[in-house]
């Protein structure tokens, strides 16, 4: 019941639930995802606040070592994504295939979310090499071989003046 009604936003249920059992908010279901990655896969930002206010480990790995942030991410989820970096999640805590949220933000057909990333991290995360054998790369190999919109030969950054003031509404 507790990740139904996170990953649908129920806020009224969640708060009773967490109220009655605060333990709730690190429960882990079957694959390790916590009632806040429900939240983020349901992209439920009220509800992703409402579970940090109340405590929720926010970097917190599931089954395969994906944070919320690397979920919000796989999800091309802006919004979430920075309200997880404005609360403190980590960018440079890899999965278990060794991939940043970078990785996954290459293959997201809005440059906004890699722009953030980027702003976000240091040159050894940029160059960071996931340790899956089969397709063993850096960001911006991933993005290169994943570039079916032709990203990386039109531009990644800088962004236009507009896309920015975009991503600044989000930004701190």
């Amino acid at each position: 019941m507790v990740y139904q009604a996170a990953s649908n936003g129920d806020v009224n249920a969640l708060t009773a639930v967490i109220r009655e059992d605060p333990s709730i908010l690190e429960c882990c279901d079957s694959e390790g995802c916590t009632p806040l990655m429900h939240a983020v896969s349901g992209r439920q930002v009220d509800t992703v606040k409402l579970l940090l206010k109340m405590g929720a480990n926010i970097n917190t790995q599931d089954a395969y070592g994906r944070t919320s942030l690397c979920l919000a991410t796989y999800l091309g989820w802006l919004e979430g994504c920075v309200s997880l970096l404005r609360n403190g999640a980590k960018h440079n805590i890899p999965d278990k295939n060794g991939r940043l949220p970078l990785h996954a933000a290459t293959a997201d057909p809005d440059v906004r979310l890699l722009t953030v990333l980027l702003q976000q991290s240091n040159l050894s995360e940029i160059n960071h090499q996931d340790t899956e054998v089969s397709l063993s790369s850096q960001p911006v190999h991933h993005s290169a071989c994943e570039d079916e919109r032709g990203l990386l030969h039109t531009r990644v950054l800088p962004l236009t003046k507009e896309e920015m003031e975009h991503v600044s509404l989000f930004l701190p």
